[in-house]
């Protein structure tokens, strides 16, 4: 089977052109410049590979789209499947989280367990058209990771796992009296807080290390990519390279993005941080990190229509990236980083996820989407 797109902007990793396209069995069988004479016009809008999330937390939103009130968890992954595609995620590692640190009813191990075998479900069906696969976000502080991760890791979806602590005043939550006046307004009294603080702490001094350890042991067993997450300082970079991570994720100071630059680790920052002008919880704005050479890829975190304004943000002023590059931090760096060597840049013999974009009044606008060949959006 063969289609062709003409008249496009193609833009491959280190070049972009107005040129043509063409796919042959879901692949990428040739590329040439000028307009081409067949095929899809794609009148001047940009041809780009698909967005590559690493980490969304989308999938719980469609499950539980209003608190307690839950919907089937296949249904729920089709919806945020169409969701995905809508704004240009091709591949979409969703994220869930192990040892939970919050009252997130979808965390809870009855509805976790629900949620993966609806994942499961929906792929093996046929009702996904995206490519997805699961990132483990493990909370280390958890009492029982030891004992929840490694059935749910044996999930044929499986492909990351990333190292989580998000004990009050370090981390994502430096301010730690920020963090305190959320459990006040939420109604507990200062003893209700000193309590819960004090048994957050005991549980980060007993578990931490050793399960920070457990989770990298795990992942190398299954040949997963493995992140840490939310790193403040030199130590805490350290100790993740040493444990195998290759990537940083929302690094929380510029400190720990330069120290993770210096291990050879790739810096992964949330694409609301940059869209948005900075980040909700105080800490280090990815474009700081853009400016000084520290920041390599994109993960949406809570908006997958982020990344694909990342990348027209970033090759606009006042970051002036080429456009090559500000594609790659949502699609060849990511791929790389996580060992999908398939995908992620405009190139013959490469997957063809592909998107076609037009910028309107500013905004990307997602105008055609193909997975493997196949119009998905």
């Amino acid at each position: 089977m063969e289609q062709a797109f003409r008249n496009a902007r193609v833009v491959t990793r280190d070049d972009d052109f107005i040129g043509s396209v063409l796919i042959r069995d879901g692949v990428i069988a040739a590329i040439d410049r000028g307009g081409g004479t067949f095929g899809e016009d794609f009148e001047g809008d940009v041809l780009m590979p698909g967005v590559i999330d690493l980490h969304t937390d989308a999938l719980e939103r469609h499950f539980f789209p209003r608190p307690n009130i839950d919907w089937d968890p296949v249904s729920a992954a089709v919806t945020h499947d169409a969701a995905c595609l809508s704004v240009g995620v091709t591949t979409v590692f969703d994220s869930l989280s192990v040892g939970t640190y919050n009252a997130n009813i979808a965390r809870d191990r009855e509805n976790l367990g629900r949620l993966t075998d609806g994942l499961l479900a929906a792929r093996d069906a046929g009702m996904f058209k995206a490519d997805h696969r699961i990132h483990w976000r493990c909370e280390t502080t958890s009492d029982d990771l030891t004992q929840r991760l490694p059935p749910l890791a044996e999930h044929p979806m499986t492909a990351m796992f990333s190292m989580m602590d998000h004990t009050p005043g370090q981390r994502q939550y430096r301010n730690i009296d920020l963090h305190l006046a959320h459990w006040r307004e939420r109604g507990m009294n200062e003893d209700e807080v000193s309590r819960r603080l004090d048994d957050i702490r005991a549980r980060q001094a007993r578990n931490a290390p050793s399960n920070a350890r457990f989770v990298a042991a795990f992942a190398k067993s299954k040949g997963a990519a493995l992140a840490s997450h939310d790193d403040e300082d030199i130590e805490h970079i350290d100790q993740a390279a040493d444990l195998g991570a290759t990537m940083a994720e929302f690094p929380v100071t510029r400190q720990a993005a330069e120290r993770a630059h210096a291990r050879g680790m790739t810096v992964v920052m949330g694409g609301p941080n940059l869209i948005r002008g900075g980040s909700y919880s105080g800490n280090v704005p990815a474009s700081e990190l853009a400016d000084a050479g520290l920041l390599d890829a994109f993960a949406s975190d809570y908006v997958p229509r982020s990344l694909v304004e990342c990348v027209f943000a970033l090759a606009a002023a006042p970051f002036g990236w080429s456009l090559p590059r500000a594609v790659a931090s949502v699609t060849a760096t990511v791929a790389a980083a996580v060992g999908l060597n398939d995908r992620g840049v405009v190139a013959e013999g490469r997957r063809a996820d592909l998107l076609r974009v037009r910028r309107i009044r500013g905004l990307p606008v997602l105008r055609g989407a193909w997975v493997a060949g196949e119009r998905a959006a």
